[in-house]
């Protein structure tokens, strides 16, 4: 409990530190929201076209842009600003200082920073798909409530497991660019439903680099398209992939000679 503790003044001192330039902060959330928006007029312009991509419709698109908007957002706020400071950290010595103290370094690297920015995002997300739950779009029970929760928590530990393996390759690098562009690649496939890909791609996407479950596969739950099955492999996958990663922190900071050498 107590590294809660220190996590919680960590994110409040962030917090107060996002406040100290109020417009900047302001203007960051407004312009997420007019970024949700242009992405929603662009899956609204491919419709104009055609009346389904891979078997989704319009409606069922929006409830995936909605799940991605939603699980893009808690990435951004969560890990982002700590993917970002990796590099500086490990060049400035700061890591070397983190190691030193009696608390879990996985968890102060991966969770000391927090940004609000994604604010706009994440509102219009969950009215999104409100008001898709409202239009029938969405049927919710404690059945499909419970695997999507389920679904989310898969999603949300495989992108936690990615950020640690870019954080490790950072520590072995030294120096890492475009880490943060590296994972907004991958969330690029994640944008658009799995089926739109051939099958051995997509099954490679399922089961290899699973970003099916990211997205695709909690959007699928809400929409009643997916199995208890699929959900339980997406859960087992996320927590392979999320020890596997937390095995190669460990070794890496086991063969971490501190930016002195």
């Amino acid at each position: 409990m107590r590294q809660f503790g220190i996590i919680l003044h960590l994110w409040k001192a962030s917090i107060i530190q996002s406040m100290e330039y109020r417009g900047s902060f302001a203007f960051s959330i407004i312009a997420n929201f007019f970024d949700f928006i242009f992405g929603f007029l662009q899956y609204m312009v491919f419709f104009t076209a055609a009346k389904s991509i891979a078997g989704w419709n319009s409606d069922q698109m929006l409830v995936l842009y909605g799940v991605f908007m939603l699980v893009f957002a808690l990435q951004f706020i969560f890990l982002y600003p700590n993917l970002v400071a990796m590099g500086e950290m490990v060049n400035s010595g700061n890591l070397d200082l983190l190691l030193t103290k009696p608390v879990n370094a996985q968890l102060m690297i991966s969770f000391r920073r927090i940004s609000f920015e994604e604010l706009g995002s994440i509102t219009t997300a969950l009215l999104l798909l409100g008001w898709l739950t409202f239009n029938g779009t969405i049927q919710i029970s404690p059945a499909v409530l419970g695997m999507f929760c389920v679904a989310l928590l898969a999603s949300l530990l495989l992108i936690y497991s990615f950020f640690l393996v870019l954080i490790c390759l950072a520590v072995i690098l030294e120096k890492l660019e475009n880490m943060a562009q590296l994972m907004w690649s991958t969330f690029a496939l994640c944008r658009y439903p799995v089926d739109i890909y051939p099958g051995r791609l997509k099954s490679f996407f399922v089961t290899f680099v699973p970003v099916a479950f990211i997205a695709s596969v909690p959007a699928s739950v809400l929409l009643g398209r997916a199995s208890l099955g699929t959900v339980l492999q997406g859960i087992i996958i996320a927590l392979t992939a999320t020890l596997l990663s937390s095995w190669l922190w460990r070794r890496t900071i086991r063969a971490y000679t501190s930016a002195g050498g």
